[in-house]
């Protein structure tokens, strides 16, 4: 005998609507950061502005302002505080793509679910090592700090480049508003990532090799470009979201059994498959007259 199951919620007793915690997620790494880099110039200019070859340099690197005290105290505890949050952002993106498998030509889904999990752990690995780098600073053990720090850039761009073409390939061949102005952002930041990523590695050679004047300021200043443009994209995760809320709930589970064999609940499942097929051809036909208002 065959089950087939939906669940249901009950007895909600958390809801948190997914812009405040987006818009919280964000700001804590945007805000620690601002304070940290004003709190540096002001406070402790020579310091983080010190360089090994002893250039002249005026704008001091991320890992400089990060790494000294009080800044790093609040740098730490706010990298802290959003990670896990964006930890169960990568979750609700691979399941919010899954969904949309069925926007796909059916010949490309197994390969694409073998991106979307590609995907994720790029993701993971990103959050892991931005945490990695905040904890390790370059003072407390600069070959680990670097290292986690080239992962980091290493994932980060491949992530970004991957779940935009995710994004535009589980979309409908008519985009609404918000789905045009999310895959805009998402294209103009990962942009914006690659130039200063160039801009970073030609000023982090003249730095080093050549200790060039003022090479590190430039350094510095694409990374801070790399840092603000990141923050930049995972926020249009709200454009994807905005109708979703975080829920503490019970989840009923309906199980219906069918008086067939395997056989009949795969022919089942492949009712509902045609269904969805049919749901994505409709929604293109709508979407032409309704655009925002259909998604």
């Amino acid at each position: 005998m065959g089950k087939l199951e939906s669940r249901r919620v009950e007895d909600v007793q958390l809801s948190l609507p997914f812009k405040p915690f987006a818009i919280v997620t964000v700001s804590l790494p945007a805000f620690s950061l601002l304070y940290c880099f004003l709190h540096g110039i002001i406070f402790r200019f020579n310091d983080v502005n010190e360089t090994v070859c002893k250039a002249t340099n005026i704008i001091p690197s991320i890992s400089a302002v990060t790494g000294i005290t009080p800044g790093a105290y609040f740098w730490r505890i706010c990298i802290g505080l959003h990670a896990t949050p964006r930890f169960a952002v990568g979750f609700m993106y691979y399941t919010y793509y899954a969904a949309r498998l069925s926007y796909v030509d059916k010949n490309f889904r197994p390969f694409l679910k073998k991106l979307l999990s590609l995907n994720f752990w790029l993701y993971t690995i990103e959050n892991s090592c931005l945490v990695g780098v905040t904890y390790i600073s370059n003072k407390e053990n600069y070959p680990v700090h670097e290292k986690i720090f080239v992962v980091f850039m290493v994932t980060s761009c491949c992530y970004m480049l991957l779940n935009t073409l995710i994004y535009q390939w589980t979309r409908t061949d008519i985009l609404t508003q918000t789905e045009k102005l999310s895959l805009k952002i998402k294209w103009i930041m990962f942009a914006c990532i690659m130039t200063a990523t160039t801009g970073l590695l030609t000023a982090f050679i003249l730095h080093r090799v050549y200790c060039v004047p003022y090479a590190f300021s430039f350094f510095s200043a694409f990374e801070y470009v790399i840092a603000y443009s990141n923050m930049g994209y995972h926020v249009t995760g709200y454009l994807e979201f905005k109708n979703k809320s975080i829920l503490a709930a019970d989840f009923i589970s309906d199980s219906v059994y069918t008086n067939g064999d395997a056989h009949e609940v795969k022919a089942i499942a492949q009712d509902q498959e045609d269904e969805k097929d049919g749901y994505r051809k409709n929604l293109r036909i709508r979407k032409k007259g309704a655009g925002e208002n259909v998604q």
